[in-house]
């Protein structure tokens, strides 16, 4: 960031008085109302040459319900905030964040406070919605009254993304639940950690929630993996939680080793309170996985999918890298105090590093998914 960098002058672009609620039937049933407005919050930083894409794809969508658009933009330097101006939706507002002042729970947040729709719809600014239909499927089973919260499909482009990555992980879906239903606390508490983590699954980076639930149970203060908490939150307290199969989205961006480091060390680091869940626990588990692993995506890609053979070296060893930040990340998230004690130099650095990570990115957070 340049430290001459002063901020825009920015503007609420249009101002809202806020709509009245739909009706529902004699069975409680959502009426569906051409009326109902949804508030689309979009997150972005130095997002030129990719919020283009998501904005086409936006304004090509099917989808007849009346909606704003509101971009929390941190910071940019890029000239993003120009394009958001030229953008030609009807109604729609950018939010300045201060550098320093963005989190993925906080921001949503602050984006759901200028909100005036009935239902926030969360997209981070690198999706890209594949179909028209794209939005009325997202949307679907909160207008029917099916969830209070529904998530998008995540896929991997394999002409732009790995194609590794794609061939394995693209069909996670069909495994899914479509709706998730609310549990009491003491059937959550002999529930395995397996089973909590699976039944909260959700995914802000194309999701959709009722607006008034939002603003009663709130993103939890973290600075990453706030959706996955956020579900805890919703099935704990009543609600539903859809997966929007029809909605599918491509979501793919190259990592760094040190990117994923820090990621997967601090989604294990909360993972474990919340769901009691250890994704690994020995150093020994840690080699295994990896070589495990890599063996399986190097096979995959050598004999299992059809890409230049220059490719396939590529992207095995893009593989490889990655595999060992994501595990070795996930064991620096299990250590604590306890685990340091007697003769252990490697944990101890590594805890010692774990510490400086966590510290670093509850000050800034990690800015992508």
């Amino acid at each position: 960031m340049s430290g001459n960098f002063s901020a825009p002058n920015w503007k609420n672009i249009v101002q809202y008085e806020k709509l009245p609620r739909t009706n529902t039937d004699q069975h409680g049933q959502i009426k569906m109302d051409a009326n109902i407005m949804f508030s689309m919050v979009i997150l972005t930083k130095n997002s030129v040459g990719v919020i283009e894409n998501l904005v086409d794809r936006l304004l090509e969508q099917d989808f007849n319900y009346e909606y704003e658009v509101i971009f929390m933009d941190n910071s940019s330097t890029d000239g993003t905030v120009d394009y958001l101006e030229s953008t030609p939706f009807t109604h729609k507002k950018i939010i300045y964040v201060p550098e320093g002042e963005f989190s993925h729970s906080g921001t949503r947040m602050r984006g759901t406070e200028e909100a005036v729709g009935k239902y926030v719809i969360f997209f981070t600014d690198d999706i890209l919605p594949i179909g028209k239909d794209f939005l009325s499927e997202l949307t679907r089973p909160l207008l029917e009254g099916k969830a209070a919260a529904a998530y998008g499909v995540c896929q991997v482009n394999p002409e732009t993304g790995d194609p590794i990555d794609a061939f394995i992980h693209n069909n996670w879906w069909q495994s899914i639940y479509d709706v998730v239903e609310p549990v009491s606390e003491f059937c959550w508490n002999y529930f395995t950690p397996e089973q909590r983590r699976r039944l909260c699954n959700f995914d802000n980076c194309s999701s959709c929630i009722d607006r008034e639930v939002l603003s009663v149970l709130k993103f939890p203060s973290v600075p990453y993996g706030e959706d996955m908490m956020f579900a805890k939150k919703l099935i704990l307290n009543n609600h539903k939680i859809a997966l929007a199969k029809g909605a599918k989205f491509y979501h793919w961006h190259k990592v760094s080793f040190t990117y994923l480091l820090k990621r997967m060390c601090i989604d294990q680091h909360l993972s474990i309170p919340e769901f009691g869940i250890y994704y690994i626990r020995r150093k020994l588990g840690v080699v295994k996985s990896i070589v495990t692993r890599v063996l399986h995506r190097t096979f995959t890609a050598f004999f299992m999918i059809k890409i230049p053979f220059h490719k396939k070296f590529y992207w095995s060893f893009y593989n490889i890298k990655t595999l060992t930040a994501d595990f070795i990340g996930k064991y620096m998230g299990i250590l604590d105090e306890n685990s340091v004690k007697g003769f252990s130099p490697l944990n101890k650095r590594l805890l010692k590093k774990k510490q400086e990570y966590i510290d670093r990115i509850y000050k800034k957070s990690i800015k992508r998914y």
